[in-house]
């Protein structure tokens, strides 16, 4: 059975491991939201109107053609004063961002890894952390700061570091907060909204989440599928510790694993659903090929893959196109264009998942006023007909 309450509750949610806060720490936090969203409402959306008048006629002059490719349409949109100072005041603001989430993480870090280490360490544990010590993370996300974030996803300073999910858990709350209307947001109960309005009696058994990051969708998992075994994995030691500590903190079993999307250490047709959130767009090609391929080799016989991701896929205005490049040059996003640029109902089709259950969605999330790209693809039963 599964657990009917809101799964939103693990996403924004108390627990030992979040940083003491100071008045000063949350009002800094609400005056970097409150400039986002004027940054996003009030400026960006001007963006259209700064072209036509200003960019494409600069652009026009200086090359005698009107801007045709997406480079030219980048190039035109920076030909614009106002569009430069945006970009330059939104990057600020992301900058910002880190440093009121930061200073109180490192203020309370001796704290956080020592309750972190409590907790790793008590013998009475409902679920697991398996970390390789011989384990390199990917260069592809360990060497880049992904939206900015201090160190990145590998960040791990000192043995039993786990600032690294700190910031991510500590870091979305706020971002979400200015961007989705509500920080308790949790993009795991869209994806099970989606699924069981699909098959009402889909009830998981074994479950794996792929790049779980902090670990809040895999413990919406875990809350929401109780009876299910729920894993997780993830590239960074210092990420995966704070994973496993909050869940453990939170009562929810969650085995966490250290290692690559697209070389997944499962067996053979093991789990009945495997997942992945916001994965998609941090991976080049040749990584998301190998996650398809290997979520293809675990999942058993008619289960399900369903992969949640940012809705960058379905704009199709040039400008607005142009726009979001952005988040590549100025953002840490290296594979932004990768990834919306992709065929993956194709590759997912290639990879011998049944072409009539492969869906794209576009669905909303449960709270605020974000929408996510979703797609769905089911691995053929034993005799049936694949791709």
């Amino acid at each position: 059975m599964t657990n009917q309450t809101n799964d939103m509750k693990v996403r924004d949610v108390a627990h030992p491991l979040l940083p003491e806060t100071t008045v000063q720490d949350v009002s800094r936090q609400q005056a970097v939201v409150a400039l986002r969203r004027i940054l996003s409402s009030k400026v960006r959306t001007q963006s259209r109107r700064h072209y036509e008048r200003v960019g494409a006629v600069a652009f026009e002059k200086e090359h005698g053609r009107r801007p045709e490719t997406l480079e030219d349409i980048e190039e035109a949109l920076f030909n614009v004063p106002a569009y430069r100072v945006w970009s330059a005041a939104n990057r600020a603001v992301q900058e910002m961002l880190w440093v009121s989430v930061g200073e109180p993480i490192l203020r309370d870090q001796e704290r956080i890894n020592a309750e972190a280490d409590r907790i790793c360490g008590a013998e009475a544990k409902i679920g697991s952390l398996h970390l390789d010590p011989s384990y390199t993370p990917s260069p592809e996300v360990a060497e880049i700061d992904i939206h900015l974030q201090p160190g990145g996803y590998a960040l791990e300073r000192t043995p039993g570091d786990v600032v690294a999910g700190a910031l991510y858990e500590t870091g979305g709350n706020v971002f979400s907060f200015s961007v989705g209307g509500h920080r308790g947001d949790s993009k795991a109960a869209a994806v099970i909204r989606l699924v069981e309005a699909m098959d009402q009696d889909f009830n998981p058994a074994r479950i794996l989440d792929i790049g779980c990051s902090a670990g809040a969708a895999s413990a919406a998992y875990a809350w929401h599928y109780p009876n299910a075994d729920v894993h997780a994995i993830d590239i960074g030691a210092g990420m995966l510790r704070y994973a496993h500590a909050r869940a453990e903190s939170l009562g929810l079993r969650v085995h966490f694993h250290q290692m690559d999307a697209s070389d997944l250490h499962f067996q053979n047709d093991h789990f009945d659903l495997v997942v992945s959130h916001n994965a998609l767009h941090e991976m080049s090609d040749r990584t998301r090929l190998g996650m398809i391929a290997e979520s293809m080799r675990v999942l058993r016989p008619g289960g399900l893959l369903v992969y949640q991701d940012v809705d960058a896929r379905s704009i199709t205005d040039p400008i607005l196109m142009a726009d979001a490049v952005w988040e590549k040059n100025f953002n840490g996003e290296r594979f932004w264009l990768t990834y919306g640029n992709a065929d993956i109902a194709s590759e997912m089709g290639a990879a011998g998942f049944s072409e009539g259950s492969i869906v794209e969605h576009v669905v909303p999330a449960v709270s605020g006023a974000l929408r996510w790209y979703v797609i769905i693809a089911r691995k053929p039963e034993f005799g049936s007909e694949g791709a």
